[in-house]
């Protein structure tokens, strides 16, 4: 990780982010590792005062953030992140246990929450939480799916915590069940359809998979380039194709549900999943004009904006602490007359005063902030 200062005696010459460049006495600009960047903030700031976030916010969500651009050219595995209550009693007791916090079997690293926003880079198919009622009967009818026509008759408990406890020969069942139900299948319509696709789609990489009967069941999220959604807490996620960038909470509790090459605990997940999860939703994007867009956080203390940089140069504030992503294509950021380079998906952290700094594109940047 590297840094600019003002009082450098380095060389003004331009370069990538990743060099020494120098910069005004009112901030600092360095290359952004949420991992380490506080004791690189520490190392470089020296006596002038750099007002760094606190870790936690105050409605309990990790702080500061994770800001990173997923392709899913391989939908990533089905996973759940737990909600407040379910990551503190769950850290406590796999303390009490006695597992290792680098175990393979550990789920709970911390006992944080992790909220997840999407915007979508190019159309975007997310799929997250539990389908309707009405919309799982015309899968079930449309598609003449018997193991899902039971459940929904099982009024006790969700149909994905149904498919969490199926054994592996009811599993197995399942999933030839489905192949045969989805290649026979011929003009469907409405969920049925959604349902067909995401099955054609996730058998050619997962085959034997429990994720495609929970795959089944999910809701389907489609977001055209700009749009974005909220995958809270306690919401069972997976993006089944196209590009994205992600702000996550730094939590690293993730429990993988199926398309999976992890350790998956199933027995945890059904506790988790008992009562039901909630739902994501698409989040209101808020054109402020001149190219630039307002995305709402899980917390009022965080601003995310998406800016489409033209052909011409176009001035962006930043600060007090704003990590700036270039998504797609390369950028170039300019502060106090030094210009710095970004490849796509390189991000930089700005941390100090207020300014303006001036993006080249054409580019998409996306700037996350502290209020």
């Amino acid at each position: 990780m590297t840094l600019a200062r003002s009082d450098s005696a380095l060389s003004r010459s331009v370069g990538t982010a990743r060099r020494l460049l120098p910069l005004a006495s009112r901030g600092l600009l360095i290359d952004w590792d949420p991992s380490t960047y506080r004791q690189t903030l520490e190392r470089f700031a020296g006596d002038r005062p750099v007002e760094v976030p606190h870790p936690e916010a105050g409605t309990g969500s990790p702080f500061p953030f994770r800001l990173c651009v997923l392709d899913a050219v391989v939908p990533p595995p089905i996973m759940l992140h737990p909600h407040w209550e379910q990551a503190l009693a769950g850290f406590v007791r796999e303390q009490a246990r006695g597992v290792p916090l680098g175990a393979r079997n550990r789920n709970y690293k911390d006992r944080n929450p992790k909220c997840e926003v999407a915007v979508a880079l190019t159309p975007l198919r997310v799929l997250a939480g539990e389908r309707p009622m009405e919309e799982l009967r015309a899968i079930a009818s449309g598609l003449e799916l018997p193991w899902l026509g039971s459940y929904l008759r099982f009024r006790h408990e969700t149909v994905i915590h149904s498919v969490l406890r199926m054994s592996a020969g009811e599993t197995a069942a399942a999933l030839r069940e489905t192949a045969n139900a989805v290649d026979r299948a011929r003009n469907v319509e409405g969920p049925a359809a959604e349902a067909a696709t995401v099955v054609r789609r996730l058998q050619q990489l997962f085959p034997h998979d429990r994720g495609i009967l929970l795959a089944v069941c999910m809701k389907l999220i489609e977001l055209e380039p700009g749009q974005a959604a909220v995958i809270p807490p306690g919401c069972l996620h997976t993006y089944l194709s196209g590009q994205a960038v992600l702000v996550m909470g730094t939590s690293d509790n993730a429990l993988q549900a199926g398309l999976a090459n992890g350790y998956v605990d199933l027995c945890e997940l059904q506790l988790l999943t008992a009562d039901g999860q909630p739902q994501p939703s698409p989040l209101p994007v808020l054109d402020v004009g001149d190219g630039e867009q307002r995305i709402p956080l899980w917390s009022d203390d965080m601003d995310l904006r998406r800016v489409v940089v033209g052909d011409d140069p176009k001035p962006v504030r930043l600060g007090p602490f704003s990590v700036v992503l270039a998504a797609m294509e390369p950028a170039a950021i300019t502060m106090d007359e030094v210009t710095a380079d970004m490849e796509p998906e390189e991000k930089i952290l700005y941390a100090g005063e207020p300014v303006t700094a001036t993006f080249t594109g054409p580019a998409q940047i996306f700037v996350a902030s502290t209020r």
